[in-house]
């Protein structure tokens, strides 16, 4: 059969891939979920971007996602004067400004003087506390609150370039998760209707419920990613994975805040316990970055996605790599093959592994379960799920089995959801009045598409009644 990848890939949409032509041969080498980062998209272009996308994924006859990434309360060094970097000495004093429109420039005595957008930086911060800056490639340490004016000593130098990021680890960041232009993006990304929203620097299980209340003031029809990147985020991750339909392993921020040492463990610890709860996981962030320039990855980048998938993530993602790099489609042909690869290594093992869970506490849990370990013991070339919100084919990939997941639905929607789903392949069908209409349709493209051949044994999965969540019947066949 077409062999499909059971992991997907999220791609980042920017000045590097944003054109129909990009799009289209994004989604022919292996794109599934494409994410708009909104800290450097305008709402022009996600009005033009959004339906381009939808046209062409229709055109292909692919289920296609499409990720909104609020950017979040994100505290940056201003703007410096002559946008010239300054270089920031050993021992020196750094002075952050939050007064509103501050130049950042080099005093006559050798004092650093820089503002920054974010107002509440001064209460924030306490005397003895480490700021880092530029993801963390420098390092300051607080001496002084002066009203305004945050006085600091450099411990770690270098180049401070403008815009460059702020991070507070052991700081309890006051600001909330959602920014007046956070608000703004989602009434725009809301109105293009895109599949799923990121909410960033999560900090625990309220501030998912705040962005769900927003949404629902829009009547807004998303699913909501929850990105774990704060300390809170980890300390939390339980009651947060509670109220969010998906998680994203937000590696960036993340590794400064706790540093680089424990986003390993981290990392698996947030895999572990999204497949236990059986709601999608993406792993973010410098998985391909040596790509942005480099026509070829390094062999620990390559040993990074790998073991992501090898630890049972639903997803990878490229960032700047599709965005705004060198080679977007050679990356991401280069992230498939490494996904295809580590595949067809893990997923035997997957199942060799397999957690131990509660018993079933529904007919439809009981099914899926059932089908799951049919499809195991029968050699089975796939299990067909008809599905009408995809909840049945997500419980499924939870049970991780060895074959591809076919899940037919008659809900646009509920197919471009499926697009972020470990495992599953999203196919439209016809709305059927029986069991036996629905089929024989599903029957057909499945055939078309080279997923079966007459004489193949399938796994099927569906309900007697047209109802989310009475899954209910599960039948092994021949095709």
């Amino acid at each position: 059969m077409a062999w499909h990848n059971r992991t997907k890939i999220v791609a980042t949409l920017g000045p590097a891939s944003q054109s129909a032509e990009q799009i289209e041969e994004l989604i022919r080498v292996g794109v599934d979920v494409f994410r708009i980062n909104c800290a450097h998209a305008s709402h022009d272009w996600v009005r033009r971007t959004v339906p381009l996308v939808r046209r062409i994924a229709r055109r292909l006859n692919c289920a296609v996602g499409i990720l909104a990434d609020l950017q979040g309360p994100k505290i940056r060094v201003g703007k410096l004067k002559g946008a010239e970097p300054i270089y920031l000495k050993r021992g020196a004093t750094l002075v952050i400004d939050v007064t509103p429109g501050v130049i950042g420039q080099m005093l006559d005595d050798g004092t650093v003087h820089v503002g920054t957008g974010y107002e509440r930086l001064a209460r924030d911060v306490s005397v003895g506390e480490r700021v880092l800056l530029d993801d963390g490639n420098l390092e300051v340490k607080v001496t002084a609150v002066e009203g305004p004016r945050i006085r600091t000593r450099v411990v770690y130098g270098g180049m401070l370039i403008q815009s460059k990021g702020i991070n507070l680890p052991g700081t309890k960041v006051s600001a909330s998760c959602l920014s007046k232009k956070d608000l703004a993006d989602l009434a725009c990304v809301l109105e293009a209707e895109v599949d799923f929203v990121a909410l960033s620097f999560v900090r625990e299980a309220s501030d998912v419920l705040e962005l769900r209340r927003h949404i629902q003031r829009r009547k807004g029809e998303v699913d909501v990613v929850a990105k774990i990147e704060r300390p809170e985020a980890v300390k939390n991750l339980a009651s947060i994975l509670e109220v969010a339909d998906a998680l994203m392993v937000a590696r960036g921020d993340m590794g400064v805040e706790i540093g680089p040492e424990a986003v390993p463990q981290v990392q698996k610890r947030i895999i572990a316990l999204a497949n236990q709860a059986r709601k999608p996981v993406i792993t973010a962030t410098q998985m391909l970055e040596s790509m942005i320039v480099n026509p070829r990855p390094t062999r620990a980048e390559a040993s990074d996605v790998a073991n992501a998938i090898y630890d049972g993530t639903s997803a990878v993602m490229l960032s700047g790599e599709t965005a705004s790099g060198k080679h977007p489609v050679r990356v991401v042909r280069t992230m498939e093959k490494i996904v295809r690869s580590a595949e067809r290594e893990a997923y035997v093992s997957m199942n060799d592994r397999r957690r131990r869970v509660k018993p079933p506490i529904s007919p439809s849990e009981a099914t899926v379960r059932a089908a799951a370990h049919a499809a195991y013991n029968t050699s089975a070339r796939l299990i067909a799920c008809y599905t009408e919100t995809g909840s049945t084919a997500l419980q499924l990939a939870g049970e991780r089995p060895p074959t591809h997941i076919v899940g037919f639905t008659p809900s646009q929607r509920t197919m471009q959801r499926l697009a972020l789903v470990w495992g599953v392949i999203p196919k439209k069908i016809r709305p059927g009045r029986t069991s036996r209409e629905l089929t024989l349709d599903g029957d057909r493209i499945m055939r078309g598409e080279g997923l079966v051949k007459d004489g193949d044994r399938i796994v099927q999965i569906a309900g007697t009644v047209r109802q989310a969540g009475l899954t209910n019947t599960m039948t092994i066949r021949v095709v």
